[in-house]
């Protein structure tokens, strides 16, 4: 179970009848409980309320070591306001 205020990765299919299906991966803070695959509400770093499918949690972190900064802090400067 992913946590309120988590950050995750949503996923937003748009459907068209004239071009192929686009996927967009967009990331945030979790404004609700949820699970992986299910509909769920973010909040984008510059304050977008966006909804998607819950596709990742906690994305930065695989790659922390190797990136060698503190990504999750500079992530949630913004994100206290």
């Amino acid at each position: 179970m992913i946590k309120k205020g988590s950050l995750i990765e949503i996923e937003e299919v748009s459907y068209s009848a004239n071009y192929p299906d686009v996927k967009v991966f967009i990331r945030g803070n979790c404004l609700s409980n949820c699970n992986i695959g299910e509909i769920v509400n973010i909040k984008t770093i510059t304050g977008h309320i966006m909804s998607g499918i819950v596709s990742k949690c906690k994305f930065l972190y695989y790659n922390d070591k190797k990136n060698r900064k503190h990504s999750k802090e500079i992530l949630l400067i913004n994100l206290k306001k």
